[in-house]
């Protein structure tokens, strides 16, 4: 990214590098800048874009000196994000970027600001001044309690710098109100959805309604159709009744008409059987008539008697003549009954499909009309024209069967179609139906999801609505938070100013206090040089006396001598070096004996300072402790009574002579203890007061103080402090 950044910087010509100070370009805002960073954490940048600025992935944000000329100058820098959110409402989109911990500049009274360069090169925007500063060492402290997790009852306090808190605070609030802000953004692009969504089932519920509409119609055309078609089937109900009716008559006619051909039938058979007889005798005449023509040169005799017969002939010849005119008189009656029948038929061929049986039975008749004109043919020429009437009236019958057949065929052709448009109808019917109760389920159901969806964006708005608030809570919460955090932190600041001067104080009465303390050691060195000329006088003396014998003398030389040491001890102060077992009821004297001195490390009194220069400090107190203790332990006198007057003279006795605590607790011949020719020569060891540790008596005084030092310095207790 460093290497991208110097090459688009490097990239750009000169004009692009000097700073544009013109107003119209400062046209990006920042939000929240601090005016002073820690330089070991990430920094965190908000700005505003303005609606005219089309943002781009090239542009970024540096941190630059106050003085800095020119784009090239930055510290540090971090490319912009292109932002995939919608503007607020004054038309700007909030933005952030980070700096890495790592590319801040060092902590110092140099003034940075933020600037943002487009990828033109063109300054956009900066922000206010700011600088990189360290924690104080006293930083605000804030004690946190949290429970322990055993489980034992037991809670565990953290201490921690109030900014830390603050700033972690303060990032979880940025933390929850990003989190809100991408919430309200999914919750617009929701409500976005749901609102086209809504949309789209508006159209698609207007065109199911549009349809619904058109099908009502088509519905109401189908209504009205088969109100028509059943107004139809009523109608040709009632004339295939009519039609029945009339069939039922017609069958009543046929079946008079056939009784009556029966009679007429009967009555032909008589006529054949009359013109069989009258043929039969016609031959016979004939056959006569030609033996008599063969004959009639024979039975010329005879002609008279032939003549006789011919006009019988004649007479049965006109006799046969009015038969056969009665016959076309019958045969007239028959054609205009047949003419009768074939209006009926005519009629009777449009009602019904029956009308088969009446045709075979015409054309019986026929049969029989063209039989009985057959045999009346026979009978003679006048015979001809009954023949052509029977052909007239056979071809007319004919006609009158096919038309009739025809008749049928239309009949049950419409019939059949009423039928299949019957059934389609239903079909058709029942399937608007089913379409219209499944678009009516649809249009429940639409109805039902609109108002589901119209439920569920109502909630969504309430709940955008609560979150805003809630936002605009959080915000103003974090406000005052801050406020009150930076608040406190002026508060504690001058706290730690006031903490600071008094600190400064005690430093001073410290180095005041150190300067007597070395006047001191230099004055109980002194001391103690005098004392241990003095000690090496009184050990000359001890010996001459011993060689004398005299343990009164010496007794009273040596009470003589340490006149100071027959003082009672002083109580033991709060900053005493040894508890009360270590201090005698009665005070021995110098070459006495006394009880076990036991020196102990007391607790603590000060407060533990954890920061190196305290600890210097510490030890440099301490070094001093152990100058004055050793000083005041080898000098004895007055001066050590008055600076250790818990001590007293004793733990000279045991420092200078090396005895145990063991030699010095053994009783004596005297009241006071053990006696001084019972105590062995300091000249054989030397003793350890702290730990009872023996050393040769050729052992130097640094080495004594070498070990004495490590009792103070290595101790599990804190070192002791003067105050």
């Amino acid at each position: 990214s460093w290497l991208e950044g110097l090459l688009l910087l490097l990239l750009k010509g000169p004009a692009t590098t000097k700073m544009e100070e013109a107003p119209s370009h400062l046209v990006v805002t920042f939000l929240n800048v601090a005016p002073s960073y820690v330089p070991h954490t990430k920094v965190e940048c908000h700005y505003n874009l303005p609606a005219g600025l089309k943002p781009s992935t090239r542009d970024w944000i540096g941190i630059f000196k106050v003085e800095a000329s020119s784009v090239r100058d930055y510290h540090t820098f971090v490319w912009c994000a292109v932002p995939d959110g919608e503007p607020s409402a004054g038309g700007f989109l909030q933005c952030s970027v980070q700096f890495q911990a790592s590319y801040l500049p060092k902590p110092g009274p140099q003034q940075y600001q933020f600037r943002y360069v487009d990828r033109r090169g063109e300054v956009r925007g900066q922000s206010s001044l700011f600088q990189f500063s360290e924690p104080r060492p006293m930083d605000e402290l804030v004690t946190l309690e949290e429970a322990s997790d055993d489980g034992g009852g037991s809670d565990m306090l953290l201490v921690v710098p109030k900014a830390t808190l603050l700033e972690t605070q303060l990032e979880e609030s940025r933390q929850e109100q990003g989190a809100l802000l991408r919430e309200s953004r999914r919750l617009k692009d929701e409500a976005r959805e749901l609102q086209s969504r809504v949309a789209e089932l508006e159209a698609a519920l207007s065109s199911l309604r549009d349809d619904h509409t058109k099908l009502a119609a088509q519905y109401k055309e189908l209504s009205a159709s088969y109100e028509e078609v059943s107004k139809q089937r009523d109608t040709l109900s009632l004339q295939e009744a009519d039609h029945l009716a009339r069939i039922r008559e017609l069958e009543g006619d046929i079946q008079a008409m056939g009784e009556k051909m029966l009679q007429r039938e009967t009555e032909l058979d008589r006529v054949k059987d009359t013109v069989k007889s009258l043929l039969r005798e016609q031959e016979q005449i004939h056959n006569q008539l030609r033996e008599e023509n063969a004959e009639k040169e024979q039975y010329q005799v005879k002609l008279q008697a032939s003549e006789e017969e011919t006009r019988h002939l004649a007479w049965d010849l006109q006799e046969a003549k009015t038969l056969h005119g009665e016959k076309v008189s019958q045969t007239r009656v028959l054609q205009e009954d047949v003419n009768k029948l074939q209006q009926k038929l005519a009629a009777a061929n449009r009602r019904t499909a029956q009308m088969e049986s009446l045709c075979e039975q015409l054309r019986s008749t026929q049969d029989i009309l063209a039989a009985s004109q057959q045999k009346v043919a026979l009978l003679g020429e006048e015979l001809a024209s009954v023949a052509s009437i029977r052909d007239r009236t056979i071809s007319d019958l004919h006609k009158s069967r096919l038309e009739a057949a025809e008749t049928n065929i239309k009949l049950a052709d419409m019939t059949l179609k009423w039928k299949e448009g019957k059934g389609q109808w239903w079909k058709e019917k029942t399937t608007l139906l089913q379409n219209m109760e499944v678009e009516k389920d649809k249009i429940l159901k639409l109805s039902a999801e609109v108002l589901r969806l119209e439920k569920s964006l109502q909630e969504e708005r309430a709940q955008r609505q609560a979150l805003r608030m809630e936002l605009a809570q959080e915000r103003d919460s974090s406000l005052v938070q801050v406020s009150e955090g930076r608040r406190e932190l002026r508060e504690l600041r001058a706290a730690l100013q006031v903490a600071q001067k008094e600190k400064e104080q005690l430093q001073a009465e410290k180095q005041e206090l150190l300067v007597y303390m070395r006047r001191l050691e230099e004055r109980l060195e002194k001391v103690a040089d005098e004392k241990w000329n003095e000690s090496l006088l009184v050990d000359d003396e001890e010996a001459a006396q011993e060689a004398s014998g005299g343990l009164d003398s010496s007794l009273s030389d040596s009470e003589d001598e340490c006149p100071e040491d027959m003082r009672l001890p002083a109580k033991l102060g709060s900053y005493a070096l040894c508890d009360n077992r270590a201090t005698a009821a009665t005070p021995p004297c110098a070459r006495g004996p006394t009880r076990a001195v036991v020196i102990s490390q007391p607790a603590p009194i000060a407060g533990q300072i954890k920061q190196a220069a305290e600890e210097s400090s510490s030890d440099s107190e301490a070094e001093d402790e152990k100058a004055v203790l050793m000083a005041a332990a080898q000098s004895g006198g007055e001066e050590t009574s008055l600076l250790l007057p818990e001590l007293g003279s004793g733990f000279y006795e045991v420092a200078s002579s090396g005895l145990t605590g063991r030699q010095l607790s053994e009783p004596g011949t005297c009241g006071m203890g053990a006696s001084p020719l019972d105590l062995p020569s300091p000249a054989f060891w030397k003793e350890c007061p702290i730990c009872h540790e023996r050393f040769p008596a050729e052992s130097d005084k640094e080495t004594m103080e070498a070990h004495v030092d490590g009792h103070y310095f290595f101790s599990t207790h804190d070192p002791f402090t003067f105050e």
